[in-house]
């Protein structure tokens, strides 16, 4: 796969006149298609569009350039932007997908991969956008790449609405997805917010717990605000989650050195320049027994990853609903407004979030090998969410990967 600093070709643009079915109605927004292998070819509509499109952190060139540069090349995703443009020539929608193969087919994902909480296309905002539209874009897609189309549009986890605004993707066929999100309003004082959101019983504990771990030693706050700090965190948190996973017999990524390389990227601070990645851990004397990382994209923080030690001495203090709370009220009194715990059902997420985020999957097949492909992916997506939905059933499973590890959920 080529770097992010060369150029690529650009691919035969589809026009909307070409056939019958690329046809444009009065209607219609967009009326060309290009589509490119490479971000740089893109970067400027990129940009455009990232400025006005309601859209989350993940969609910013700061979290996906560094992904694709990292995880992605390990993966060997092989980027594939669409762009659309309007009757002006204006960037009208840009869609950052990459195409990796399984098995025979090859399947187009939004970037981001699992590393992604809420994926999204950008849409110039105040665009009537149609389903014919979209049509039109992933058709013309599809076109220009020939023999080397993908054979399904996999693109999951979207949310139905981004700050007020309508996914204009929902408008083609979709199912939900298997898990639901977390996000909440945060108020101006982050102490308030506390009283809020946790009850006078939760404080108490919390107080209590803290009480406990200064017995072993002075608590503490740090956060990335230094090279040597970001390492020390990324050091910690990689540490802990690795332990986490193996405990819990989950396949994971976080000791492959490029998820190292991924963080270092987006957390560590380089000259007078901060880091687009709020690191913070929390530390006992020397120790760090916790870490939560986030990024905050037109006041919206997004929370990422976190660990915690699971030195059962320690755990038993539950060191990360500790720092959590810190992080949530200095989001408060930084003036953030909005908030997630992203993706996957958790006790503690509905603490602070008042609001559960459905998300839909769209499953898009090209061809007699796209709808083979389809059948089985929409038929995996309902199963998954079924034993997701199903405390007892998620809870059997998750039983059964302490014998069989690696046993997916589905």
């Amino acid at each position: 796969m080529s770097t992010m600093t060369e150029y690529s070709p650009l691919l035969p643009a589809c026009d909307a006149a070409e056939e019958e079915w690329q046809t444009t109605s009065p209607e219609t927004v967009i009326t060309s298609v290009e589509v490119h292998r490479d971000a740089s070819a893109v970067v400027a509509a990129w940009a455009e569009l990232e400025a006005v499109a309601p859209v989350s952190a993940y969609q910013t060139r700061a979290f996906t350039i560094p992904w694709l540069e990292t995880i992605g090349a390990t993966r060997r995703i092989e980027p594939l932007f669409i762009l659309g443009k309007d009757r002006y020539d204006r960037p009208a929608a840009l869609i950052c997908l990459g195409v990796e193969r399984n098995g025979p087919f090859r399947i187009a994902r939004f970037l981001g991969g699992k590393e992604s909480n809420f994926n999204l296309g950008l849409f110039r905002p105040n665009m009537d956008v149609t389903a014919a539209d979209l049509r039109f874009l992933f058709k013309s897609t599809a076109k220009a790449l020939g023999p080397a189309k993908p054979h399904l549009f996999l693109l999951k986890n979207q949310p139905f609405d981004w700050g007020g605004a309508a996914n204009p993707l929902a408008l083609l066929p979709h199912q939900p997805s298997p898990s639901f999100a977390y996000a909440t309003h945060l108020g101006p004082c982050g102490e308030k917010f506390l009283v809020e959101k946790l009850s006078k019983d939760t404080r108490k504990k919390l107080r209590k717990k803290e009480a406990r771990l200064a017995e072993l030693g002075p608590v503490s706050l740090m956060v990335n605000d230094t090279p040597a700090a970001a390492s020390a965190i990324i050091d910690a948190f990689l540490v802990e989650k690795i332990a986490r996973c193996e405990a819990r017999s989950i396949e994971a990524d976080f000791a492959d050195p490029s998820m190292r390389a991924f963080l270092e990227r987006l957390a560590m601070p380089r000259g007078n320049r901060a880091p687009w990645l709020t690191f913070q851990a929390l530390k006992l004397g020397d120790r760090i027994i916790a870490t939560y990382a986030g990024a905050a994209h037109r006041n919206h923080f997004s929370c990422l990853v976190n660990s915690f030690d699971n030195d059962p001495g320690i755990a038993k203090s539950s060191p990360g609903d500790l720092l959590l709370m810190r992080l949530v009220a200095s989001q408060c009194d930084g003036g953030v407004a909005g908030f997630d715990l992203g993706i996957g059902e958790a006790r503690y997420k509905g603490s602070y979030c008042d609001t559960t985020v459905p998300l839909f999957d769209i499953v898009l097949p090209i061809g007699i090998h796209g709808r083979l492909c389809a059948l089985y992916a929409k038929c995996r997506l309902k199963m998954k969410r079924r034993i997701k939905q199903d405390p007892k059933m998620l809870g059997r499973i998750m039983r059964l990967r302490r014998v069989l590890p690696g046993l997916p959920i589905f």
